[in-house]
Order: structure tokens, then C-alpha cells, then sequence
């Protein structure tokens, strides 16, 4: 199952770094700070951090739920997590940049006696707590590329995160984006934050059980 974080950003109203809030559009990729579901277009989601460049069609994905309450999923390997970055304002640019952000935590609840992985997603097998597009636009170590990472052709910016792994536990989903409307000076930046949550199973209640147990 692939859930989608869909987010919308102004220049014209930046509302004190918050993203858009939700408008209940008809057009479900319009509504902003809300999880989608759907994706059956997608080409299969590898189980990592990458850019998704076509344009996602909007028949594709239906309104699942506000990101104002945590998201839930289960460690079954059937639930990926995508995040999807859009301009509000018409019509949108292809000449701004953005870079993406993501810090997963065990969020604000009561810690667990024995704390589990502090991130559901993993990277060569161990928990990825950052995620930074940054990552996506270096050829090596040696070699720095242009950074900035570029919009589809509606505008929008679509990143796969990964698949939900490990134990039940109540996650913060911290996702930050800074967008660049003149990229060949860097400047002005843009920033946006939100923090929908994210939970495994249980959540922290189940963490909890299962260290009782």
C-alpha cells in the first residue's frame, strides 16, 4: 500500500513556515497537509530514498486521511511512504528548486523501558533517521553535483522514502522543505515544516506492551 504525504506551499501567504492547510479540493493532489493512498501507476517502489520524476495522475491517489493525526501502518513490508511537495500558486514554475527533508523520531509519548529502532525505515539494514535530497545529487563522495532538485512537469516534487519496517512505536515524521525561486544566485529560500506522525502497529501503547511482555 503506498501513502502519500501531499503538500502545498505558497510564496504569495507563507504562513509563518507552514505548509498550506487542506482546501478539500476535488482534485485530491490540490489538497495540501492530508495523506493520499493509491499510486497503482507507479512503476514498482524500490525500498529507499529516490526522486519520482512523472507527474503523478491525478485518478491515481484518493484522500486517506488528514496529516493532522498519525498515519497508520504496519511493519508487513506492504507500506510505502512517498512525499509529494506542490506550489499553490498558478501557474507553478518550473525554474524553482527544492531540497527535502525528513527526521523520524520516537515522538513526545513516555519512552519505552527499552527503546526501540528510532526510525521505521532503513538504510544497508540499520534504522534511517535523516533523509535529505541532498543525498540524491552526489555522483560520488568526491564529486558534488547541482543540489537543488528540480519539479516535475506540473510543478510538483515527488520523493519515495521507503518501506515501513520494525516495531510497533508512534514515530514524528518531522518534513521540512526549502524552495529556491532563482537558483543561479540561491536566493530568496522558502521554508516549510510540518510534522504529521507516523505509526507502527501498536504504536507507542504496543512498544510498551511488548516490553511488559
Amino acid at each position: 500500500m503506498n501513502y502519500l504525504l501531499n503538500l502545498g506551499f505558497s510564496l504569495v501567504a507563507t504562513s509563518n513556515g507552514n505548509f498550506n492547510a487542506d482546501n478539500s479540493n476535488s482534485n485530491p493532489l490540490l489538497r495540501s497537509a492530508v495523506w493520499l493512498s493509491g499510486g497503482a501507476s507507479l512503476p514498482p517502489l524500490q525500498d529507499g530514498f529516490y526522486q519520482v520524476m512523472p507527474a503523478l495522475p491525478q485518478s491515481d491517489w484518493v484522500f486517506a486521511q488528514s496529516a493532522g493525526s498519525g498515519l497508520q501502518t504496519y511493519a508487513n513490508g506492504q507500506y510505502n511512504i512517498l512525499v509529494r511537495i506542490f506550489q499553490v500558486d498558478t501557474p507553478p514554475s518550473a525554474g524553482y528548486n527544492l531540497i527535502l527533508n525528513t527526521v523520524f523520531g520516537q515522538g513526545s509519548d513516555t519512552q519505552p523501558t527499552s527503546p526501540g529502532p528510532q526510525s521505521p525505515l532503513l538504510v544497508n539494514g540499520l534504522p534511517r533517521t535523516v533523509i535529505d535530497s541532498l543525498q540524491l545529487k552526489f555522483a560520488s563522495p568526491q564529486q558534488q553535483q547541482p543540489y537543488w532538485s528540480n519539479p516535475s512537469s506540473d510543478g510538483a516534487w515527488t520523493f519515495a522514502l521507503g518501506t515501513i519496517h520494525g516495531a510497533d512505536n508512534t514515530y514524528s515524521f518531522v518534513t521540512g522543505a526549502s524552495v529556491c525561486t532563482n537558483p543561479t544566485t540561491g536566493s530568496p529560500i522558502y521554508q516549510y515544516g510540518i510534522d504529521p506522525k507516523i505509526i507502527v502497529g501498536a504504536g507507542m501503547e504496543g512498544r510498551r506492551r511488548h516490553v511488559a511482555a
